[in-house]
């Protein structure tokens, strides 16, 4: 069932999207759309409008140069005709009849405003404007062929010069022809006026085109962005709602017309929601164990002797569990069966875990149990290790099984009846002779079956034995290369503290272990029991 694993946020926790200032995602994309259809219409217009004006211009300034070569071809062809004619009667000096010709040329060409003649005294001699005064001097006009352009009764015209030769010896005369430009400034003003129009048709044309196409895309951007940002906001709202702690918040739908990156961003918000609620699972559990850990930890502490050293006589015992994990599977027991005998046991549950921690306190509470079955008289090794196994076997269906060792020691003789089910034989060591010595007994695993039997040994202490018990997690720790601790190393940590106490000697052994392994991992519980048998004499 999908719920809500983990307490929603409160409200100030949550990001205030509403404080977020800016334009929405299609407010951007309509502006940026139509920014850039305005400025792709008005470069185009632009560019429309240029060009139409260059063709106009460049049109107008060929019918202007045509019309120019025309008026000074004529110009040209009338002097040149004029001067030939004129030669003679220049020559004698019949200057009314050149001043007839002179009227008789304006009046059949419209466009030849004005004829004047001079002879090679730059003397004006015949003129077609009746107003003009002859006998003026030509301002200093050269007798060659040439023209310019001037003004004649307040109208642009072409003058046109050619020179007159009538044999004169002080030189040549000349005509002047001014022929008028009023048709080719009107033709140059309608075709200025026909360019103006059709600039302003092309700019409205173009104004227009410009005002559909930024509508079209106005809508086109607006349907596309819609398409988006529908989706993006359905997905925003998703993500508030999982930051508010609602795990079943998921994105829905295809996102039709949103793009790839849109659905793939709804998949791998599902993804990671999905991770989200996995992962808060996986803590709730993690938490739970982690409380039933301490809890189990705490039972099984409590269960456990301390680190405090325990003397009963001349008998001196001090233990101690070092877990591999928070909660162990070695356990280990001391305690007085009467006046003069105390019981010693420690044992190792094979695995890890909570699961292997609850059995190991369940076999140290099932060792108490089994000492109050019978009266003290009858209790030995051998009657509590088969009890043990019993307890064991019904507890743990034959899933776990355990190494155990038990010791029942008389304080006053130095008498100890030992048993053993598949664990390390304890090492004895005398401090006085500096003998080695061991307590083997063979035995199966406990728990296997309710049928194992086992067998008790008896063995007696001497003035100055300590007896060291142990769990493989010792002998097992392996230095940076690999090298196992073994038993040999134990042997030498032993001796080199055997004056020590009970206790201070625990703590040199473990202390051994640690430099030894030199910062690596322990790999295994470690247990360690010492006895020490000090009588008086």
């Amino acid at each position: 069932m999908t719920g809500t694993i983990v307490a929603p946020l409160e409200a100030g926790e949550l990001p205030d999207v509403a404080s977020i200032r800016g334009m929405r995602l299609d407010q951007l994309l309509l502006l940026t759309t139509g920014a850039l259809v305005v400025v792709i219409v008005g470069l185009l217009a632009a560019l429309s409008f240029a060009s139409t004006k260059n063709l106009f211009e460049d049109t107008a300034g060929r019918f202007k140069d045509r019309l120019q070569s025309q008026a000074r071809e004529l110009g040209q062809t009338v002097s040149h005709t004029l001067a030939l004619t004129s030669a003679t009667s220049l020559r004698d000096n019949n200057y009314g009849f050149l001043s007839e010709v002179a009227r008789s040329i304006t009046e059949d060409n419209p466009n030849i405003l004005r004829v004047q003649m001079f002879d090679a005294d730059g003397l004006l001699v015949a003129d077609s404007d009746k107003d003009a005064k002859l006998g003026e001097s030509s301002g200093g006009r050269k007798a060659e062929r040439g023209w310019a352009t001037a003004f004649f009764q307040d109208q642009p015209v072409f003058e046109f010069q050619e020179p007159l030769d009538y044999n004169s010896q002080s030189g040549k005369g000349l005509i002047v022809i001014s022929y008028s430009l009023n048709a080719l400034q009107k033709q140059i003003n309608e075709l200025e006026e026909s360019k103006q129009q059709t600039l302003r048709q092309t700019t409205l044309r173009t104004v227009g085109l410009g005002l559909g196409f930024v509508v079209l895309a106005g809508i086109l951007a607006a349907l596309q962005s819609r398409s988006v940002t529908r989706p993006l906001g359905v997905l925003t709202r998703r993500v508030m709602q999982l930051a508010a702690g609602d795990l079943s918040a998921r994105s829905t739908g295809q996102a039709t017309g949103a793009g790839r990156e849109v659905k793939t961003l709804g998949v791998v918000f599902n993804h990671m929601a999905e991770r989200i609620k996995v992962l808060l699972e996986d803590v709730r559990v993690k938490a739970q164990l982690e409380r039933e850990m301490s809890l189990a930890r705490t039972v099984q502490e409590t269960l456990l002797p301390g680190r405090e050293a325990l003397q009963m006589g001349p008998l001196r015992i001090a233990g101690l569990v070092v877990t591999a994990d928070a909660c162990g599977g070695d356990w280990w027991f001391r305690a007085p069966l009467d006046e003069q005998r105390v019981v010693i046991g420690i044992g190792d549950v094979t695995g890890h875990g909570l699961s292997t921690a609850l059995v190991a306190t369940s076999a140290t509470s099932g060792f108490a149990s089994a000492m109050t079955m019978r009266e003290p008289d009858q209790l030995n090794s051998q009657v509590l290790i088969s009890a043990l196994n019993i307890t064991l076997a019904h507890l743990g269906r034959a899933e776990y099984q355990m190494s155990s060792a038990l010791a029942v020691i008389d304080t006053q003789n130095g008498l100890i009846d030992y048993a053993a089910g598949g664990h390390p034989a304890a090492a004895v060591y005398n401090r006085l002779s500096g003998q080695f010595a061991s307590l083997p007994a063979r035995g199966p695993l406990l728990g296997a079956s309710v049928t194992s039997t086992y067998s008790s040994r008896q063995a007696q202490l001497r003035p100055g034995d300590i007896v060291v018990w142990y769990t493989d997690g010792l002998t097992e720790a392996r230095d940076a290369g690999g090298k196992l601790y073994g038993t040999q190393r134990l042997g030498a940590a032993v001796q080199a503290n055997a004056s020590l106490s009970a206790e201070a000697l625990r703590d040199a052994i473990l202390a051994d272990v640690r430099a030894f392994s030199a910062g690596q991992p322990q790999r295994d519980d470690i247990t360690v029991v010492v006895a020490e048998f000090s009588p008086a004499s």
